[in-house]
C-alpha cells in the first residue's frame, strides 16, 4: 500500500513539473532521421506477445469500436450504401504499421480488406501469424511482415488504398521520418489514419497519472509524455508530404464501462485522418 502511494505521489510530483519543464516541452523534431525503431519501446511489447489477445477487455481491443468504423467509413468517404455491404473494404489494400499481435488487423480484414500487418517485433508478427491461422475466414486476407517501415516503404511505394498506425507513433525513435514513410506507402488519393495521444498538461495527467499509476488500466511505463505529438505537428508533417487533413477527432475512454466514444475535445486522444 506505501508502495502504490509512493508511486501515485511521485507521478503527480512529475506531473506538476513535467509540462512546464523547459526540457521536456520540445517541439516536433524537424529532421529526417535514418531508423524510426525505438528498440526500449518495441521490447515493451515483443515481452509480452503472447498476451496480445488474452483481455478483450483492454483499452486496445475495445478501441475498435472506434478505428474500425473510422477507417471504414473514411475509406468509402461515408458511402452509406457501401458501408451496408457484408464485406464493404472488399478490394481495398490496408497495412497496419506497428500491427502487434493484430488485434486491428484482423477486423479490417473481417470486413473484406487485404491487410499486411508490419511490425519491427518478430515475437509480434509471429502472434498475429498463430492467431490468425485460427481462422479460416480471415487468414488468407491477412500478411505479416517483420520489419522496419523505412525499409518496407523502399520496396512498396504506394502499394496500399490506406495506411493505419493506431497508437504506434508515440512510439517511434524519428516522426518525421516515420509520417514520411507512412505517406510513401499509400497510394495518391490514398487515406491516412492515425490515433495518437496529444501532448498537452491534460494528456499526462489522464493517459499516464491516472490510467497508468492510478486506475492501472494501461501497463505503468507504456507512455513517455515526451514523445507524444500534438494533433498540429502531425497535421502539419503531412501537410509538409502534399497530404490533405480530412479530418481529426477527440476521443473519450471510460474507465468505469471499459468503453470509448468520440468527443469534440482532442486534447488527449485524437483520430486524424488524411488524404495523400
Amino acid at each position: 500500500m506505501a508502495t502504490r502511494l509512493w508511486s501515485i505521489i511521485s507521478g503527480l510530483i512529475n506531473f506538476l513539473w513535467q509540462p512546464f519543464s523547459a526540457k521536456n516541452s520540445r517541439s516536433a523534431p524537424k529532421t529526417l532521421g535514418v531508423s524510426t525503431v525505438d528498440p526500449k519501446e518495441v521490447s515493451k511489447y515483443t515481452r509480452k506477445a503472447d498476451r496480445w489477445w488474452s483481455n478483450p477487455h483492454s483499452t486496445l481491443c475495445t478501441m475498435n469500436s472506434l478505428r474500425v468504423p473510422f477507417v471504414r467509413d473514411g475509406i468509402l468517404d461515408g458511402s452509406a450504401v457501401a458501408v451496408k455491404k457484408p464485406l464493404p473494404l472488399e478490394g481495398y489494400k490496408i497495412i497496419d504499421v506497428g500491427c502487434g499481435g493484430g488485434i486491428f488487423a484482423e477486423p479490417l480484414a473481417r470486413l473484406g480488406a487485404q491487410v499486411t500487418g508490419l511490425d519491427p517485433g518478430l515475437e509480434n508478427t509471429e502472434a498475429a501469424k498463430e492467431h490468425a491461422s485460427q481462422d479460416e475466414e480471415i487468414k488468407t486476407r491477412l500478411n505479416y511482415v517483420c520489419d522496419t517501415i523505412e525499409n518496407f516503404a523502399k520496396v512498396s511505394p504506394g502499394q496500399f488504398d490506406a495506411v493505419v498506425c493506431s497508437e504506434v507513433i508515440e512510439h517511434v525513435a524519428d516522426v518525421p521520418t516515420f509520417v514520411k514513410c507512412c505517406v510513401e506507402l499509400a497510394k495518391e488519393g490514398g487515406s491516412l489514419f492515425f490515433t495518437t495521444i496529444n501532448r498537452t498538461t491534460v494528456s499526462y495527467f489522464a493517459a499516464i497519472l491516472v490510467a497508468e499509476y492510478v486506475l492501472n488500466v494501461i501497463p505503468r511505463g507504456t507512455h513517455d509524455w515526451n514523445k507524444f505529438i500534438k494533433s498540429s505537428e502531425l497535421s502539419e508533417m503531412l501537410e509538409g508530404s502534399n497530404c490533405r487533413i480530412v479530418s481529426v477527432e477527440g476521443m473519450l475512454y471510460n474507465p468505469l464501462t471499459r468503453t470509448w466514444s468520440w468527443c469534440s475535445n482532442t486534447s488527449t486522444f485524437y483520430a486524424l485522418h488524411a488524404v495523400k
